[in-house]
């Protein structure tokens, strides 16, 4: 139900979803600041063949470049926020809404982020460069995320539209899932939580994306 009436508040009364979204991102900043000021250390920890880290406002134009670069389909059941410069600068400085790189070198190969609120719960999602899909990025970003939920305390939930088995397949490589209910949009509202054998991404072989 929470889910459903913060997409109509976001959709319909825009002016009170900003209120709201920048309360909750100076609270939660303010409850977990010890936890993140850890979180690029604890990413460099899962960092494998691929460098993970937080993206900051210097990324801002090269992330718009990064997804300006994706072909259409990449976006089809991916549009946690806007992809212009305006939406990319607007996630990446809001204290809640938590953005990661993967970094091959100096580019950008994989984007993932944790949407997190005061109430303990997060919403994750991914996405991995058109030219570097297969190469297990997506594995390694999973485990990332595994790691800092459980670093700031958080519970981690997932859309998944039935139309897209592939992020299903990803997401099961790393969690085990609970299908909590359908959304009215089609789409499959899970919780996720790690699986005690994902952590063999790191260091080892990468899991497939």
């Amino acid at each position: 139900m929470l889910y459903e009436i913060a997409h109509i508040v976001k959709d319909k009364f825009g002016f009170l979803w900003d209120a709201i979204e920048w309360g909750n991102a100076e609270a939660f900043a303010l409850m977990h600041h010890r936890a993140i000021k850890g979180l690029p250390e604890l990413l460099e920890e899962c960092s494998g063949r691929y460098s993970l880290r937080l993206a900051s406002k210097e990324d801002i134009a090269r992330m718009k470049s990064f997804f300006d670069a994706q072909p259409k389909e990449a976006f089809r059941f991916f549009q946690p926020h806007d992809f212009d410069e305006k939406g990319v600068r607007k996630v990446v400085l809001n204290k809640s809404f938590l953005t990661f790189l993967a970094m091959d070198g100096d580019e950008i190969v994989g984007y993932f982020f944790m949407r997190s609120f005061v109430n303990g719960k997060a919403f994750k999602g991914y996405m991995v460069g058109i030219d570097h899909r297969g190469m297990g990025i997506a594995g390694e970003m999973g485990v990332a995320m595994n790691r800092v939920a459980k670093e700031l305390g958080l519970r981690m939930f997932k859309s998944i539209s039935p139309e897209n088995p592939a992020s299903m397949a990803v997401t099961k490589k790393v969690n085990d899932i609970k299908i909590i209910k359908t959304l009215n949009n089609g789409d499959m509202l899970i919780e996720c939580f790690e699986k005690a054998d994902s952590q063999r991404v790191i260091g080892g072989v990468p899991l497939p994306d």
